[in-house]
């Protein structure tokens, strides 16, 4: 086997909030350029917990580029229609969880959204079908014609981990299908790339709990459930380290069975999170010294796409010295992870087997507002003279289908684009052709962008969306107060086309008025 990929999201090609475009993920996109015609990933029928370009595609056909006020509550009930068209395909219909899944398998992308370290190991087909078998809460199981499935990480590990529900399978993890592979048939290349989620929840709740250095039971040995009841969202690096630690052994041990014996492993460093632009700078902002060079931070960061006032009165936020705080500790990450590729590479006969892909590094040259608007990437030069040009700022395009922001993150904020994707496949072809395993690092840049829809086919309700933003954001307090700590890529959203009828009719009478269009 040519290529295996082990990662979360970002490697499985979560974008949109949608698990998954795995077909134009960095890796698949190396397959294709090294003509690996056999690399095998999971396709979705439906994506979990859904894909909002596909729910604003739809409302887009039926409403057109202007939405005027009377026709949102028409707008939100297709969004209702969306989301329980795929709560019934996978908690009733062929995608339940007690369905085989068609289709080639076992995979050899096994990345899943919302992964950390430890869930490598950690997490298997039987644990996952305990968890959907018993919710936390069993109103969770009924029929609910306004959620998203529950427990949809689970339901994706699942599907990935033992898509034809394999009794032989039940106990693989993402280290076992490694071992599982190079022993049967040999790896050559893996793509390794684990840890963000250790951090990511910090801009998904806006604020941060850290686990505590010399705490007794680490994280590490506890179970996957029992760390989720704990609701951290950053961890010390001391935990860091011993995670990353413990990743990298059992990698090594599973590649020191490999057939293939000149086998190499190359790992993703862990961006800096506080440049995704789901969160907004707002206030006075500051040149702050980096180990990369200067950086600029502001005083507040907040959801895109609201204000300093709305911080002021008391919407969620970061103060710019929590901001300081999670990126010094990621930096300080990806200094272990530099040192333990060392330490693992003098346990393999002395030689590079272990590669960094210091895609941090790459990011944050990327981003638009770290950098004052002046971004230092050294972009493919296909992009030098591309219109219109991307960036990290959120998506936004006009009511004419012109882009005018973004291009490079996807429409949660959080997940690359398919174009990011691409550029995150150049910075890993980089370190493949330092090391022989690619020839060149040249990709079809022109199918890249074609396939964007977010770039080639501009969404043009994205005005109006920001509009309602605006109008609506004095009752975003009380869905956010339901978040739930174990789903933070679904929460959000999931909570509030949750709630209950009685609240949704006081929330749209306050936005259209006491007779608004389709009141129950």
């Amino acid at each position: 086997m040519k290529l295996f990929t082990i990662g979360d999201s970002v490697s499985q090609g979560f974008m949109s909030l949608g698990a998954a475009n795995t077909h134009r993920s960095y890796s698949t996109l190396i397959a294709e350029k090294l003509k690996i015609n056999n690399y095998q990933y999971p396709s979705w029928e439906y994506q979990m917990p859904a894909n909002i370009e596909d729910l604003l595609r739809k409302i887009e056909v039926s409403f057109g580029p202007d939405i005027n006020g009377v026709e949102w509550p028409f707008a939100i009930n297709t969004a209702r229609k969306f989301i329980d068209q795929i709560e019934d395909y996978y908690e009733r219909g062929p995608g339940h969880e007690d369905k085989k899944t068609e289709g080639s398998a076992p995979y050899h992308n096994v990345a899943i959204q919302g992964f950390k370290i430890a869930d490598a190991w950690q997490v298997t087909p039987k644990l996952c079908r305990h968890i959907i078998k018993n919710p936390k809460d069993p109103k969770q199981a009924n029929d609910n014609i306004f959620r998203f499935p529950h427990n949809s990480f689970s339901r994706i590990a699942l599907k990935v981990l033992n898509p034809k529900l394999d009794p032989k399978y039940e106990n693989f993890s993402q280290i076992g299908w490694l071992q599982y592979h190079a022993e049967k048939e040999g790896v050559e290349n893996l793509f390794l790339w684990l840890g963000a989620n250790n951090a990511l929840r910090t801009i998904a709740r806006l604020n941060i709990n850290m686990t505590q250095p010399g705490s007794d039971p680490s994280p590490m040995s506890l179970s996957y459930q029992e760390r989720e009841e704990k609701c951290w969202n950053l961890w010390h690096p001391e935990h860091f380290e011993e995670e990353y630690r413990e990743l990298l052994t059992r990698v090594n041990k599973a590649m020191n069975k490999n057939k293939h014996k000149d086998w190499k492993v190359f790992i993703g460093t862990i961006p800096h999170i506080t440049i995704a632009p789901i969160i907004k700078g707002v206030g006075p902002k500051t040149i702050i010294n980096t180990k990369d060079g200067p950086r600029v931070y502001f005083k507040y960061y907040t959801y895109v796409p609201y204000e300093e006032e709305y911080v002021r009165s008391g919407g969620p936020h970061l103060t710019i010295h929590q901001a300081l705080h999670i990126d010094n500790v990621i930096t300080k990450y990806n200094e272990i992870i530099d040192a333990l590729i060392k330490e693992q590479n003098c346990k393999v006969h002395n030689r590079d087997a272990f590669h960094l892909v210091d895609i941090s590094k790459a990011l944050s040259k990327i981003a638009w507002k770290r950098n004052d608007g002046n971004p230092t990437y050294d972009f493919p030069d296909y992009f030098k003279f591309k219109y219109p040009q991307v960036n990290t700022k959120f998506y936004h395009a006009d009511r004419n289908g012109r882009l005018k922001q973004g291009g490079l993150v996807s429409l949660d904020g959080v997940h690359p684009s398919i174009i990011g994707q691409g550029l995150i496949a150049y910075e890993f072809l980089k370190v493949m052709k330092a090391n022989n395993r690619a020839s060149d690092t040249d990709l079809d840049w022109d199918m890249i962008f074609k396939n964007d829809r977010l770039y080639s086919e501009p969404i043009t309700i994205m005005t109006d969306l920001y509009q309602l933003a605006q109008t609506v954001k004095k009752f975003v307090g009380p869905i956010l107060d339901r978040y739930d700590c174990e789903n933070p890529h679904e929460s959000f959203l999931n909570n509030l086309v949750s709630l209950p009828l009685d609240q949704w009719d006081g929330y749209l009478e306050r936005i259209f008025g006491r007779n608004y269009p389709f009141k129950r």
